[in-house]
């Protein structure tokens, strides 16, 4: 049985990804197949990934893979903010700021609600 607040922290969590995803995917709308060729070849493929890796997260919260789910969102926002915070610091690329403030806040909320979230074993039946 899912509670109230689950319900709230999935729908956060996914709506989180849902950003993500159509960010990028409108980034390559616009910008066309490289459109982070400013960032090094390693960091161009990793946003470019994040569209496909975005909408994992949202299919499998839709179909109930709630462990699957959460596991992917960990290692991409981990990935991420790693990965923009080296662009900002290291890259001077300072327009990534404001994101990685975003970004930062949302590891924040998904690592603070995982524990509450992750699927525990259902209690075995006593005899």
């Amino acid at each position: 049985m899912t509670r109230p607040i689950e319900k709230i922290l999935l729908g956060a969590i996914g709506l989180g990804f849902a950003i993500g995803c159509i960010t990028h995917a409108l980034d390559f709308w616009w910008f066309g197949w490289a459109p982070y060729a400013f960032g090094p070849p390693a960091l161009n493929l990793f946003w470019n990934s994040l569209v496909l890796l975005d909408g994992a997260v949202i299919v499998l919260l839709v179909i109930g893979r709630r462990r699957w789910a959460l596991g992917l969102a960990l290692a991409i926002m981990l990935g991420d903010v790693a990965a923009n915070s080296y662009a900002w610091a290291a890259l001077g690329l300072i327009e990534f700021q404001p994101a990685l403030v975003a970004q930062s806040g949302f590891l924040g909320l998904l690592l603070g609600s995982v524990g509450f979230l992750w699927p525990r074993p259902a209690a075995k039946a006593r005899r």
